[in-house]
């Protein structure tokens, strides 16, 4: 068990004291771990808030090494995730013009079709997603509101970044960050340098 004697904010003293192979793989093995525990940390409370699957955002969380400074060791990037992921559900909905149907069991009432909602945050229910509509695994909606002629185009929700780039998730992600990432520094290099000594 390591002590925890060996400062990770002191990376250049320990490279000077130690030979610097060791003290960069166990910073690499420790940042490695803890991207690991950040990345379920995340994905954990941004499904507190989103109705979104954990497997949803590990296919579109991206996390990359900055550099080797352990202070700046994680970055997440991602792409707007299409609506069709937020539990869609098609509805009814009236046309915009509210005619009336002309002919057929539903004369007289108000012309309608098939519209959709979506769930994207669980705080605010389910949403009309205007003039979109549901159709081969994609929610879409004409280019120009306008022109029913107009190209479809598939609609986007939030993207990962978006999501967890509330206060709340990422105080509570530094907060977690700050407290494993030095644990795991300290328990890395003790481990390869008893492993070394042992050796000699």
């Amino acid at each position: 068990m390591a002590d925890f004697d060996f400062d990770i904010r002191q990376l250049q003293q320990l490279r000077d004291r130690f030979d610097p192979r060791i003290v960069d793989k166990a910073l690499d093995r420790s940042v490695n771990a803890t991207t690991r525990k950040a990345a379920t940390f995340i994905s954990r409370y941004t499904r507190d808030m989103y109705d979104i699957s954990a497997g949803d955002i590990r296919r579109r969380m991206k996390i990359q090494r900055v550099n080797r400074d352990a202070s700046r060791a994680i970055l997440y990037t991602g792409r707007r995730l299409p609506l069709a992921q937020f539990k869609p559900r098609e509805r009814w909905v009236p046309v915009s013009s509210g005619r009336r149907v002309q002919s057929g069991p539903r004369k007289g009432r108000v012309a309608r079709r098939r519209g959709v909602t979506v769930r994207i945050r669980k705080d605010n229910g389910r949403q009309l997603v205007q003039g979109g509509w549901h159709a081969k695994g994609h929610i879409l909606r004409r280019e120009n509101k306008r022109d029913n002629q107009s190209e479809p185009r598939i609609r986007f929700g939030p993207s990962i970044p978006e999501m967890v780039g509330n206060q709340r998730v990422m105080d509570a992600a530094q907060d977690m960050i700050r407290d494993d990432l030095p644990r795991q520094f300290n328990q890395q290099i003790d481990y390869l340098l008893s492993r070394e000594a042992a050796k000699s």
